[in-house]
C-alpha cells in the first residue's frame, strides 16, 4: 500500500489540472474576448522581424511616428513565438500553464506554511474563480503569475526568514519588460513595509528593526530595477497615465466599476463579503501590512473591473490566515490528518509536469481543437480579411476599433489600421473614432482629414448605412462586416 500511496496526486495536483482543465475548456472565449489579442501578436512578430523594440508608433496611421512606450514586448514576443509554433492552440496551453501555476504556487506555499490544505484550498479555488472573468489570452497573465511568486517572496520576508533581497529586483526586471502590472509587486512591496511602520510605531517590541530595513531596500531596488527596460521611467509615466485618463476610462467596460447586478460577478462580489465578514471575526490574525495589501486590492478592484484578477490572486493570500482556524473543526481536522498522513509519503512535482504534458499532447493532436480555438467570424472580419487579400483596396482604411488589432495582423504592412483597442493612450484618435461611428457633428470632416478612402465596419453599423446613402459603394458584405469604397 505504501508503494501505492507514493505514486497518488497530492491535492495541490488535483487542483493544477483542473485549473489546466478548465482553461482548455474556456480557450475560444479567452481568444476572441477582445481585440488585444492579434494587435499583440503583431507587436511580437514586428519585433522579431526588425531586430529592435520600436520606439514609435508602427501600426496606426494617425498616430504614426509618434512616441510609444511599449512596456509588453517581452510578453508579445513569448507569444507570438508560441503562435509561430503551434498556433491560438499553443497560445491556449501556454494560458492554461500560467493560470494553473499561478494558484498552484499560492496553494502549495499557503497549505505548507500554515499546515491546512482543505481552508486553503477551498478560499484559493474561490480567488480563482473570481479572476476566470478576466481570463484572456494577454500579457496581463504573466503579472499574476510573477505576482503569485511577489507574494511568497515577499510574505516570508515580512516574516524575517531569511531571503535574498536581490531576487526582487531580479524579478521586477523581467516583470517590468513583460507586462505594465509590474506596478502591483511595488504595491505589495510598499503596503508590507507601511505596514511594518505602522506595527513598529505602535508596538516595537514584536517588531524587528532588521525586518523592516529589509521591506523598504526590498521596495527601492525594485522601484530602481522597474525602469531598466526600453521605455526607461516613461513606462511609468505611460501607464499612470493611462489610467488617469479620465476619457479612455470611461470608454474602457473593463475600467469601469464593477456591475454587481450581473450574475457573472457574484463570485467576486460574494469573495468580498466573506471578506468583510473573516476579518471582523479574526482581525487579529492579520498584520497591518496584510490589511493594507487587502484593503489596496479591494480598492483597486472596486475601482476598475480589470483589477479584478489582482484581487483574486492577493485576496486569497492574505485571508488563508485568517481562516485558518477552520480545521479545528472536529471532521475538518479528521480529513486534514488524513490528507498528511497520504501526502507525506508522496514526492517529486511530477504531476504538474505530466498534465502540462498529457493535456498538451492530446489538444496539440486533436481536429477539434483546431476548429476550437480560431479566430470566430461572428466577432472578427474574418471572411471580409480573406477577401482583402485577394482585392486588396487603395489608399486609407477606417475601421472598427475591435478589429484594429486582427486587421493589422492580416494586413500589415500592405494596410494601415485607422484604430485598435491597444495603441490609443492619450485619448485623441480614441474621440475621432467615435465621432465618426456616432455621426456626431464634424464625423465627415475627420474621414477627409485623414483622407479616407474606404471602410471595413460592422454591416449593420448607422456609419455603414449613412455612407451607402451617400453613394461610398459597397465592394464586399457578410453577416459581420462590409467594405464600402469612396
Amino acid at each position: 500500500m505504501n508503494q501505492v500511496q507514493k505514486f497518488l496526486p497530492r491535492l495541490q495536483d488535483i487542483f493544477f489540472a483542473a485549473l489546466f482543465l478548465s482553461v482548455l475548456l474556456l480557450g475560444s472565449r479567452m481568444i476572441n474576448l477582445d481585440g488585444d489579442l492579434p494587435r499583440h501578436l503583431l507587436f511580437g512578430r514586428y519585433i522579431l522581424q526588425q531586430e529592435q523594440i520600436p520606439a514609435t508608433e508602427p501600426f496606426i496611421y494617425p498616430y504614426e511616428n509618434r512616441p510609444y512606450v511599449s512596456h509588453e514586448w517581452l510578453a508579445q514576443v513569448v507569444y507570438q513565438v508560441a503562435y509561430s509554433a503551434g498556433g491560438l492552440t499553443e497560445l491556449v496551453l501556454l494560458a492554461a500553464a500560467l493560470i494553473s501555476s499561478t494558484f498552484f504556487i499560492i496553494y502549495r506555499y499557503l497549505a505548507q506554511r500554515l499546515a491546512s490544505r482543505l481552508p486553503v484550498l477551498f478560499i484559493v479555488a474561490w480567488g480563482a474563480f473570481a479572476t476566470s472573468l478576466n481570463w484572456a489570452i494577454r500579457p496581463h497573465l504573466f503579472s499574476m503569475f510573477f505576482l503569485a511568486i511577489w507574494l511568497v517572496w515577499a510574505d516570508r520576508l515580512r516574516r524575517g526568514e531569511k531571503i535574498s533581497l536581490w531576487q526582487f529586483p531580479a524579478l521586477m526586471l523581467v516583470w517590468s519588460n513583460f507586462h505594465g502590472v509590474f506596478i502591483a509587486g511595488v504595491l505589495v512591496l510598499f503596503a508590507l513595509a507601511a505596514g511594518w511602520l505602522v506595527d513598529y510605531l505602535f508596538d516595537a517590541t514584536h517588531q524587528t528593526l532588521a525586518t523592516g530595513k529589509r521591506l523598504w531596500l526590498a521596495l527601492i531596488l525594485s522601484i530602481f530595477a522597474s525602469v531598466l527596460n526600453p521605455g526607461g521611467a516613461g513606462s511609468w509615466v505611460s501607464i499612470l497615465g493611462f489610467v488617469n485618463n479620465q476619457y479612455l476610462m470611461s470608454r474602457m467596460l473593463e475600467a469601469n466599476s464593477p456591475n454587481f447586478q450581473l450574475p457573472e460577478m457574484r463570485v467576486f462580489f460574494l469573495l468580498l463579503i466573506f471578506s468583510i465578514f473573516l476579518l471582523a471575526v479574526k482581525r487579529h490574525k492579520l498584520s497591518s501590512g496584510q490589511g493594507f495589501l487587502l484593503a489596496g486590492f479591494s480598492a483597486m478592484s472596486l475601482m476598475a473591473f480589470r483589477n479584478v484578477h489582482l484581487y483574486g490572486v492577493v485576496a486569497p493570500f492574505v485571508l488563508a490566515e485568517a481562516l485558518n482556524d477552520g480545521r479545528t473543526l472536529p471532521i475538518l481536522a479528521r480529513l486534514e490528518a488524513t490528507l498528511a498522513h497520504v501526502e507525506e509519503k508522496i514526492t517529486g512535482m511530477y504531476y504538474p509536469i505530466l498534465t502540462i504534458l498529457v493535456f498538451g499532447g492530446l489538444v496539440i493532436t486533436s481536429p477539434l481543437s483546431k476548429a476550437l480555438y480560431q479566430f470566430d467570424p461572428q466577432t472578427f472580419p474574418v471572411e471580409a480579411v480573406t477577401w482583402v487579400k485577394s482585392n486588396s483596396q487603395n489608399g486609407r482604411m477606417f475601421n472598427d476599433l475591435n478589429w484594429g488589432g486582427y486587421l493589422a495582423l492580416n494586413l500589415f504592412p500592405t494596410h494601415k489600421t485607422f484604430v485598435d483597442s491597444v495603441s490609443d493612450v492619450s485619448g485623441e484618435v480614441t474621440l475621432e473614432y467615435e465621432t465618426v461611428i456616432t455621426l456626431a457633428p464634424g464625423w465627415q470632416e475627420i474621414l477627409r482629414k485623414y483622407a479616407v478612402d474606404w471602410v471595413i465596419i460592422p454591416a449593420d453599423s448607422m456609419l455603414a448605412k449613412n455612407l451607402m446613402a451617400q453613394g461610398w459603394r459597397s465592394m464586399y458584405v457578410d453577416a459581420t462586416a462590409v467594405i464600402l469604397q469612396k
